[in-house]
């Protein structure tokens, strides 16, 4: 089992102190090295003060890891909720609904399907108003608070207005069969009685239900009209129709006039001939009439994306054949490049702060190598002056030697206090201060290692004078 090598600081303290004892015993006459000698110790006592300062649970120091280990979690956050994330949604809507919106979404990976069955649009604007489910079939005409966001359904709902045969027009029907109370179809309903001016002779009864579900109702000989508001092409709805024309009752035109500009729900459309039975034709002649939109409301604080997917599922669009294939042109390969940029700029957004911080990080450390660096410009001085080359006088040459020697052990002891910050701080790794300090020291060494091995070399002695004068004091 092998255990990790650390660098500790406190050898290399007591080493610079050795050598400045050594220094004043053995070259009592250079009053600059021992100086060196003790500010190497004071850069290495530095460090350790530095050393201690990183074990900090706070501190500039933390900031770059910080923030990117923030900036990455965000990121898959983000990469999950939008792309892996299954969201609940709650969705409230009638029962005859339900089933054919749980097949729909019933294959989806991005959505759980909750359904809450209501009533009608009336139940479901109260629940969405309240906030007690996610999203709503509401149809048009119901009165919803304008801040609410909302999609209308593709597939809008026709108004159906029938009259017996023996009824020439609306000015004479006092009893209107029609849906659920207070739903969709009976508020349309009370909406057009009151633009006819008959809200108050009129008297609603809720049997539409029964008009597809039993076969054996008859419908009262007091009913004089029917109202409702339905998707025609709803098998529930095309068999309430034959059994309407069976009792004789006729498809007619609801029309309001110029009132119908007065509600932004209403919009013209034509029923043809023999559109609701082909054989015999119903209605035997085209009948104008008017679309009521559904629309999906949403929450307040529901987000525009799920608003989107939810509508998508619901919607319900068949797979096109051509689907599967990707025949991309200068739009999509547009819309596809500028998604890669967008990705592409965040993570370069994320690595720019990151060096950001890491550069602010590196300014608290200049002092200390900028100390570093003056002390090997120092030890660069001291040491040019003590060459052994040419030298024949023994002593001199030994006193230089022993120089050079300290020289580089001084040296070796900067390098080792450069390489403990960067131990103590790997983000030191990222700049060049340390590689500076130890190419600087590295270099020197190798020319102090030069000038020993200068000594071994023979060469005819100078003269004393130019000796003299190439030696400077110190």
């Amino acid at each position: 089992m092998t255990t990790s090598l650390r660098l500790e600081i406190e050898p290399v303290i007591r080493s610079a102190e050795r050598l400045r004892e050594e220094i004043l015993k053995l070259l009592p006459e250079h009053q600059g090295l021992p100086a060196l000698a003790a500010g190497v110790a004071s850069a290495a006592r530095a460090a350790e003060t530095v050393s201690r300062n990183l074990k900090r649970p706070f501190g500039i120091h933390r900031l770059p890891s910080l923030f990117l280990a923030i900036a990455l979690i965000l990121l898959v956050g983000w990469l999950y909720r939008d792309f892996l994330s299954v969201t609940p949604l709650t969705i409230s809507l009638p029962d005859r609904d339900a089933q054919e919106l749980r097949d729909r979404v019933s294959g989806s990976r991005r959505l759980l399907f909750r359904p809450v069955i209501v009533r009608g649009s009336r139940e479901s604007a109260q629940m969405i108003a309240a906030d007690q489910a996610d999203l709503a079939f509401v149809q048009g005409g119901l009165p919803l608070p304008s801040d609410l966001p909302r999609l209308e359904i593709q597939q809008p709902e026709y108004v159906l207005w029938f009259l017996r045969q023996n009824a020439a027009d609306a000015s004479h029907v006092r009893r209107i069969l029609t849906s659920l109370s207070g739903e969709g179809s009976h508020t349309v309903a009370q909406t057009f009685m009151k633009a006819w001016k008959l809200d108050a002779q009129v008297e609603y009864v809720h049997d539409w239900k029964r008009l597809y579900d039993d076969e054996q109702y008859v419908i009262p000989n007091d009913i004089d009209a029917v109202f409702v508001v339905k998707d025609p092409s709803d098998d529930q709805t095309l068999t309430a129709i034959t059994h309407l024309a069976r009792a004789g009752f006729q498809l007619r035109s609801p029309d309001l006039g110029s009132r119908a500009a007065q509600h932004d729900f209403l919009k013209p459309v034509p029923i043809p001939a023999g559109y609701l039975q082909s054989l015999p034709p119903f209605p035997a002649e085209q009948v104008q009439t008017y679309a009521v939109p559904t629309y999906l409301v949403a929450r307040r604080n529901l987000s525009p994306r799920l608003l989107a997917v939810a509508s998508d599922l619901i919607n319900g669009r068949p797979t096109s054949i051509t689907a599967g294939s990707f025949d991309a042109n200068i739009s999509e390969a547009s819309e596809i490049f500028q998604g890669v940029e967008a990705f592409m700029g965040i993570l370069i957004n994320i690595a720019l702060a990151f060096f950001a911080l890491l550069g602010i990080e590196t300014m608290t450390y200049r002092k200390q190598f900028h100390e570093l660096n003056s002390l090997v410009s120092l030890i660069s001085m001291h040491q040019s002056s003590k060459d052994v080359l040419g030298l024949t006088d023994p002593k001199r040459r030994q006193n230089n030697l022993l120089y050079l020697s300290l020289c580089s052990d001084l040296l070796g002891l900067v390098s080792s206090i450069s390489g403990y910050y960067t131990q103590e701080n790997s983000s030191l790794l990222f700049n060049n201060l340390p590689e500076i300090i130890h190419q600087r020291c590295d270099g020197m060494k190798i020319n102090i290692q030069l000038k020993i091995l200068h000594a071994m070399i023979q060469t005819p002695s100078l003269e004393p004078a130019a000796a003299e004068a190439s030696t400077p004091p110190g």
